[in-house]
């Protein structure tokens, strides 16, 4: 037989018809499964290896590990606990030394019944478009069913001219029937070759006596595994008719490797020897004429070449533009939906549910799930609000890179693989906040005040909320400053009297430290505030005024609970969290932007490459286009002599198409 890199053979027909039995019969020994009933659940097949007989094993989709063969009847088979779908195609590995076939890199398939699925299309997308060969395995004791004849005219409107073979199975059954047995033939011959000739239109009459073939392949199994089976009549007709099939199934095979490998080039070859021959005679003129129109082309060629590099820089600008337009929009939605999601963070926090404790080392596994909650919650939102608008936008820009591509590109094949080309599902947007970095710095303060103390009096009355920490600053700089001043006075007076200076100095320092003093003690303020009130308006009021202040402070001491201090708390880490995050808005927007920049130019750059691989096309034919006008050259110089060759080669491919291709068709 004449290899080529793989053959490939699928039987199919009904359930229980004995497609299993047919291959085991073909490899000479029970591989697959066999039964009564549904038994083969999936698509089996059969490839050459060169493992022994005892390491042979079979893959199943999905799994890389090996199994035994010995698996294979329990897995393969429909009675098993373990299904597998219909459509699925199990990979058996059987050493190439145990059948002739598969060490002709031949493939055999088995099929589960085609009145199992009704999915029938996608069987032959799958498995049929590669097949050399079909084999449609009936049953003798019936007739062809038109599920069998529907799935073969889907089979025939998909491929062209298949070559089928017509099994007639169970064919042992008319050993107890030997009177009707020829009728029965007579009749079987008829419906198939009315199937195969005027339905199909795969071959004439004198073809399909070569493709119709009534054996029992549970005999020819018995009879090859084992020594002195018990067997009915006329076993060995069925015998022979088993191996005239395996004869013109290798011829078939063989054939159609041949017309695969050689058909086109021999008709390719001839042609070329036919038009050599009937263009020698006027060879010279003939050759210029060629010549020319060759350069010709090789001139458009080349204009081509440079219209397809510049349309490939224009195409290149526009989607550098197209990619920019792209990356400004999604950094401006990402910053408003940012500021806006940053402007609603205090609804977030107040959704926080976690235990709170003032301790500081329990708030501060508090703060730690604070920060992964507004990382993990700002995340969400944002993918919830961005990535539909975003993934849709990048799918379009993707779509129109592709259409400017399929523009360029001009072979089918590469025009296929571009418009298969699919966009990538997984892609998402990261916006990276970190929320643990931003919010590190933070030191919250929940600590009591009284609403109506000093401290809060003044921050209201001032509009500074920091007064408690820095009003002793300022006397501090005060006197400071009021040194740094009087230095140079106490320098400058200290001829005249140096006594006074100092004095002067030391009462103006008792004074500011006084007022610190009084300043930073609300409770001497109060009193002198009492004082002033008890000689104005009485004790009474006096005491009045105190009690009420009094349960003032006491109130709000009582309610100064936990939950009090983690409404403070909140509320504290809301105000610090939204001046950190609106730090990061635009390096946040810029990051979706450089993502989505960076997956546009990878898609970009995909495209481009089928650009590139039509160019080298280019370059090929105009490397042609050069050796055919040098060959031309030369043609012109030694016409005579070529007219001879000419028909001397166009005589060995008519030789060769009438020897082993024409008796193939």
């Amino acid at each position: 037989m004449i290899s080529r890199d793989r053959m490939k053979c699928v039987f199919f027909g009904r359930t229980s018809n004995g497609k299993s039995s047919t291959i085991n019969a073909m490899l000479h020994q029970k591989i697959l499964p066999i039964g009564i009933g549904h038994t083969t659940n999936c698509f089996l097949q059969v490839e050459g290896s060169d493992l022994s007989e005892h390491d042979a094993c079979f893959y199943i989709p999905g799994c890389d590990q090996p199994k035994k063969i010995k698996n294979l009847l329990n897995l393969g088979s429909a009675l098993s606990k373990e299904k597998l779908d219909s459509s699925c195609l199990v990979r058996v590995l059987w050493p190439k030394e145990k059948c002739r076939l598969l060490k002709e890199d031949v493939v055999l398939v088995d099929s589960p019944g085609i009145d199992v699925s009704i999915d029938l299309d996608a069987w032959i997308d799958q498995n049929c478009l590669d097949a050399d060969v079909f084999v449609l395995v009936v049953n003798a004791e019936s007739t062809l069913t038109k599920t069998e004849k529907d799935f073969f005219h889907k089979v025939s409107e998909k491929l062209t001219q298949p070559n089928i073979f017509i099994l007639n199975n169970r064919w042992d059954a008319t050993a107890y029937e030997p009177e009707t047995a020829e009728i029965v033939r007579d009749q079987h011959i008829e419906r198939d070759k009315e199937f195969l000739c005027n339905e199909l239109k795969v071959c004439d009459k004198n073809q399909a006596n070569s493709r119709i073939y009534f054996v029992s392949a549970r005999e020819v199994l018995l009879t090859r595994t084992q020594s002195n089976p018990q067997l009915p009549p006329g076993y060995q007709n069925r015998l022979l008719q088993f191996e005239w099939f395996e004869e013109e199934f290798e011829k078939c095979i063989s054939m159609s490797a041949v017309k695969t490998k050689f058909d086109q080039p021999a008709q390719r070859g001839k042609q070329m020897a036919s038009t050599l021959s009937t263009t020698l005679e006027n060879c010279h003129q003939r050759a210029i004429q060629k010549k020319t129109l060759f350069e010709n082309n090789l001139k458009n060629l080349i204009k081509k070449i440079q219209q397809t590099e510049q349309k490939l820089q224009d195409f290149t600008q526009d989607m550098k533009d197209k990619i920019h337009d792209v990356m400004e929009d999604v950094e401006k939605n990402v910053t408003l939906t940012l500021n806006d999601e940053i402007r609603k963070i205090g609804i977030l926090i107040d959704e926080f549910e976690r235990p709170f404790h003032p301790d500081e080392s329990q708030l501060n596994w508090y703060k730690k799930e604070m920060h992964e909650y507004i990382d993990q919650k700002l995340g969400m939102n944002l993918a919830k609000r961005l990535d539909e608008p975003l993934i849709q936008s990048l799918k379009s820009t993707q779509e129109d890179i592709k259409k400017r591509v399929l523009e360029l590109v001009e072979s089918e094949e590469n025009r296929k693989l571009v418009s298969t080309t699919i966009f990538r599902d997984d892609f998402f947007i990261n916006y990276r906040l970190n929320c643990s970095n931003l919010c590190a710095d933070f030191r919250e303060d929940i600590s009591f005040h009284f609403s109506l103390g000093f401290t809060a009096l003044m921050r209201r009355f001032t509009g500074n909320k920091t007064f408690n920490s820095t009003h002793s600053l300022f006397f501090k700089e005060t006197s400071n400053k009021f040194m740094q001043q009087n230095s140079q006075v106490r320098y400058d007076s200290s001829n005249l009297d140096p006594f006074q200076a100092t004095s002067q100095t030391t009462n103006f320092l008792a004074m500011l430290q006084s007022v610190n003093l009084i300043a930073s003690k609300s409770n001497v303020v109060l009193l002198a505030v009492g004082g002033i009130v008890w000689r104005g308006l009485g004790w009474q009021i006096l005491a009045l005024t105190g009690s009420l202040y009094g349960l003032c402070y006491l109130y709000e001491r009582l309610m100064w609970t936990k939950k009090s201090q983690e409404k403070i708390f909140k509320k504290q880490y809301a105000d610090y969290a939204t001046s950190k995050l609106r730090l990061i808005v635009d390096l946040t927007s810029q990051n979706a932007a450089s993502q989505v920049k960076q997956e546009l130019a990878m898609y970009f750059s995909q495209m481009s490459r089928y650009i590139d691989i039509t160019k080298d096309e280019y370059f090929q034919e105009v490397k042609k286009y050069e050796v055919d006008i040098d060959a031309l050259n030369k043609l012109i110089n030694k016409s005579k002599i070529l007219k001879n060759k000419g028909k001397y080669v166009h005589d060995d491919f008519e030789k060769f198409i009438k020897e082993y291709l024409d008796t193939i068709s």
